[in-house]
């Protein structure tokens, strides 16, 4: 197990795109909805215009995640700095908080143990570690990876600023969502959560299903 998560971790640090993630949930203040995907889209165009790179998407309990993408956390340093010496991103933001249009609901700075940009739509599994087990969780996300990409998802692995990991899966559309749950899982599959859910090194503590909207 050693050897494998040795293997990852050196993989992660030769991947040069979005090694690093911010999420941040934003909850839409009752009727203010486009107003708050109108300010995700302006601060997107800010941002871009500083060489961010920038994911907008919405779920299904009609939350905004508002990500950004970074190489590694000096790239992560560098783009707060962009940010507090831009005079458009400090007018914007500003304006935003005198008139909010949502509560930020969470906020997540997130190392990309296995890096994937999602496609149009995916689910993102949140587990906790039980005390002593982050490694075991992380060696058991692994091993479910190929999995469930042999069953045509693509797979990320995620850790936030809490040790907890993040589990996308993600595909086109939601049509090829429901078919990959219509096939049901593989005997692989089957086998993995037998032993998985026998000894469990980590509880499932949130599920998001989301789609991109840009």
């Amino acid at each position: 197990m050693k050897m494998k998560l040795l293997f990852l971790f050196t993989f992660v640090s030769s991947v040069v795109f979005a090694d690093v993630l911010e999420v941040r949930l934003w909850k839409a203040i009752p009727g203010s909805s486009a107003e708050l995907m109108q300010h995700a889209s302006e601060a997107r165009s800010i941002q871009a215009k500083l060489g961010g790179q920038v994911v907008v998407a919405t779920d299904r309990k009609g939350r905004l995640h508002y990500a950004t993408a970074h190489e590694n956390w000096t790239g992560w340093a560098a783009f707060q700095e962009k940010l507090e010496a831009s005079n458009e991103w400090s007018t914007f933001a500003q304006q935003v908080g005198a008139a909010p249009s949502g509560t930020l609901e969470a906020h997540y700075l997130i190392n990309q143990v296995a890096p994937m940009l999602p496609s149009k739509v995916y689910q993102v599994f949140v587990w906790e570690a039980y005390p002593g087990r982050n490694a075991e969780m992380i060696e058991a996300a692994s091993t479910a990876q190929p999995l469930h990409e042999k069953l045509g998802a693509s797979v990320g692995i995620n850790l936030d600023q809490m040790g907890r990991m993040h589990y996308l899966m993600s595909f086109d559309t939601w049509a090829d969502w429901a078919r990959f749950q219509d096939a049901g899982p593989s005997d692989e599959v089957a086998s993995f959560f037998a032993e998985f859910n026998s000894n469990p090194p980590a509880k499932l503590v949130d599920v998001f299903s989301v789609t991109r909207v840009d």
